[in-house]
């Protein structure tokens, strides 16, 4: 079993306890100077307050290379969460902590710049998955991306492999940022970022169809002739944030040399996105593939099911139509608060379906969720609260709007606030206000009625979801546009 020394120092008023000597990482701990350079390269203050306390698991172990930079990761983390209050960085580096009733105890894992197979047992590996996967969080530091080659699900959750490093640790580039507006890179101020630094290049699964790139290389600025440059494309991303299932993912390929642990810029980078990691800072991870210049994005790519949770082959997409094969509802990945969402669906004969938006707790969805209703009306009448277009046992559409099956309807869903506004097929058919549903089975005038919900108390912010209520329905050109 690896372990760690420790030693403790007093900066202002905080005791900062710090691993030191650790096995898995080169040289020995930043000397007293250094460690109060990066404590005042620390913000005071997060970009956003906890909503709980969280646990931040960093993990430093080395099968492969070693950086001697990793020491400067751990204190840099443990200082950055007990000045900020952001989180506890608890440091160890053995595998065993992957076993489930341990991984529990976290909120996130960060990967400090870790290299090579570094565990091997499937139930931990299985474990790590379902951890991210079921809502929990995973930070890459730098040579996060050169482990587990011979374990392809780690490359796919962290967002790309390592394929070589043709700046080096000396070299001086321009980093460019790709999304100015992203909570996590307002740091930057939208300005061209000159570092030193080493800077890697990706291979797959790195695709920006998968991911949010946040910060690249800007080519225009950078010595473009170095050896070892493979690819053709000039995408050399340098951090980025993904969702894997109900989880997040951060990660940053800065962090190779010492200095950059005292760095205010990154390290502000770094606490926001071991924040948006946590679960504490909402930032929209939709991939930067399925952006549109115009403020839309493709919700659903035409291709696949990325950003998408389903059960493996319950949902297929096949010539850009995305359909049912039974085996339960499909989520988006990614949480939405205000927002207009654009689609267009399909039914067959008979079909009973609908468009859950906002929901919550996809494992809880029945009580978390407004459903707008999507029904054949002719083919199998329903009660009025039940009809296509309907807010499922609430509100009845102003007007029928809805194609016969087998034709393509169009509805535009708008959630600001409390209002909700459907229009399809070019025809407004709701107007509501959820405040207004104060209490089940009364309306607003208070007046009875059986079949209301109470809405005052929904989500405001959750999961798009389609419903798969055992029926053929059929969607294409799923699009959004945040309004938060």
């Amino acid at each position: 079993m690896q372990s760690a020394c420790f030693y403790t120092i007093i900066i202002g008023s905080m005791l900062i306890v710090l691993a030191a000597n650790n096995p898995a990482a080169a040289g020995d701990p930043p000397p007293l100077e250094t460690i109060v350079k990066i404590q005042m390269a620390i913000p005071d203050k997060a970009p956003v307050q906890p909503a709980q306390p969280r646990r931040l698991l960093v993990y430093s172990d080395c099968k492969g290379s070693v950086h001697s930079s990793i020491p400067y990761g751990i204190v840099a983390i443990q200082i950055m969460g007990k000045k900020t209050g952001a989180f506890e960085a608890v440091v160890i580096d053995n595998p065993i902590v992957f076993k489930p009733s341990s991984l529990r105890l976290f909120d996130a894992v960060c990967f400090n710049n870790t290299t090579g197979e570094l565990f091997d047992d499937p139930e931990w590996k299985k474990n790590l998955l379902d951890f991210v996967r079921g809502g929990k969080g995973v930070v890459g530091i730098h040579a996060a991306a050169d482990c587990f080659y011979d374990w392809p699900e780690y490359g796919e959750m962290m967002g790309g492999y390592f394929a070589g490093h043709p700046w080096g640790a000396n070299d001086t580039v321009t980093l460019k940022v790709d999304d100015p507006a992203h909570p996590l890179t307002a740091m930057f101020g939208g300005r061209p970022f000159i570092i030193t630094d080493e800077i890697y290049q990706f291979r797959e699964p790195y695709s920006r169809d998968k991911l949010r790139v946040l910060l690249s290389l800007d080519p225009s600025k950078t010595d473009m002739n170095k050896k070892g440059i493979s690819r053709t494309d000039g995408d050399f991303a340098v951090s980025w944030v993904r969702n894997y299932g109900r989880g997040r993912v951060f990660y940053c390929s800065l962090g190779h040399r010492e200095d950059i642990y005292w760095n205010p810029v990154v390290l502000r980078h770094y606490l926001a996105g071991i924040q948006y990691a946590l679960g504490d800072l909402p930032a929209d991870a939709l991939a930067s593939g399925q952006l549109d210049a115009d403020g839309w994005a493709r919700l659903f790519n035409g291709k696949d099911l990325t950003g998408w949770i389903a059960k493996p082959g319950s949902w297929t997409v096949a010539d850009g139509v995305l359909t049912r094969k039974g085996g339960g509802e499909i989520w988006s990945e990614q949480t939405f608060g205000d927002f207009i969402l654009d689609l267009e669906f399909k039914l067959a004969p008979k079909t009973n379906s609908g468009v859950f938006l906002r929901t919550g707790d996809i494992g809880n969805w029945l009580n978390t969720t407004i459903e707008m209703q999507l029904n054949d009306d002719i083919g199998n009448p329903r009660l009025p609260q039940h009809t296509c277009g309907a807010i499922y046992d609430c509100l009845v559409p102003s007007k029928s709007m809805a194609k016969p099956p087998g034709e393509w309807n169009h509805v535009t869903i708008t959630c600001k606030g409390p209002q909700i506004n459907i229009v399809m097929n070019g025809e407004q058919i709701i107007d509501m206000n959820l405040d207004d549903w104060t209490e089940p089975g009364k309306n607003p005038d208070g007046t009875p009625n059986k079949f209301k919900t109470a809405y005052k108390d929904m989500p405001r912010r959750g999961h798009i979801g389609l419903q798969d209520h055992g029926d053929p329905v059929w969607y294409r050109n799923i699009r959004i546009k945040r309004l938060d």
